[in-house]
């Protein structure tokens, strides 16, 4: 087997991503009292979802952060489906959603998240999209992205991963 070498993402390319995203991000409308950051992932992206909703605050205030669990490659989304359906009530509280991960590998999970909102009433324009890293062959396009990657040359590693038996090695 052929092992692709690592995009390896360390604690100061993070910190320099976060700061690009900091600075890129039209936050303009971003308004504490209307707006939330969904966590997608929060294993791998509360250290970016805590600083943008930090570094977003207005007068003040920060926003809101909600945790959204999304599966594993070797995991059904359905059971994951179910627990955001429990989350749509404090979801619908705000107007506009700024969804942050740090990794979209193949864009499934932002696919299935975009549905749900789709669903339950939120309009594309009302959401923001927000990557860390973003394979170039996602299928799901984030509107802001602090890294390019290709995920046929490089898999996608950050400083902080240890074995998960959800990932194939």
């Amino acid at each position: 087997m052929n092992k692709r070498p690592l995009f390896f993402v360390t604690r100061e390319m993070e910190w320099e991503y976060i700061q690009n995203l900091l600075a890129s991000v039209d936050s303009s409308n971003f308004d504490p009292a209307t707006t939330a950051v969904l966590m997608v992932s929060p294993d791998y992206s509360a250290t970016v979802a805590m600083h943008l909703a930090h570094g977003w605050s207005r007068n003040g205030e920060s926003l809101d952060i909600i945790p959204v669990e999304v599966p594993y490659p070797d995991q059904q989304a359905n059971e994951f489906m179910a627990d955001f359906d429990m989350l749509i009530h404090t979801i619908q509280k705000y107007d506009h959603l700024v969804l942050v991960e740090v990794g979209i590998i193949r864009g499934g999970n932002w696919r299935w998240i975009l549905d749900r909102l789709n669903m339950f009433g939120f309009k594309r324009e009302q959401l923001t999209l927000v990557a860390m890293c973003e394979n170039i062959h996602s299928v799901v396009k984030s509107d802001y992205v602090a890294k390019y990657y290709d995920d046929t040359k490089e898999d996608l590693t950050f400083y902080f991963e240890r074995y998960n038996k959800h990932w194939p090695v």
